[in-house]
């Protein structure tokens, strides 16, 4: 005999950009599979401060679209080169 009992499961469904508000999962693959829990074509921004730090406990997580990922990015290294700082 088998016993059985319903479950209920979170899945992803969808990934917006925290930046733009865009969906970076394209239509087809939305259409096409149960769950994105394993998509990844798309930037994650994260920071994590520890004991001492002003923003001790606070954790930041964004998710990007390639096109913010890339102003993120480029601002930062316009920020290194006006600080005079180099690879």
């Amino acid at each position: 005999m088998k016993k059985t009992a319903s479950k209920i499961t979170e899945v992803v469904i969808d990934i917006i950009c925290d930046g733009c508000g865009a969906s970076v999962v394209p239509d087809f693959q939305k259409a096409h599979r149960e769950s994105l829990d394993n998509f990844n074509e798309f930037g994650v921004l994260c920071a994590s401060y520890g004991y001492g730090s002003s923003q001790d406990g606070h954790t930041h997580k964004f998710d990007l679209c390639e096109k913010c990922f890339e102003k993120l990015t480029n601002t930062v290294t316009q920020l290194r080169l006006d600080n005079g700082l180099t690879d």
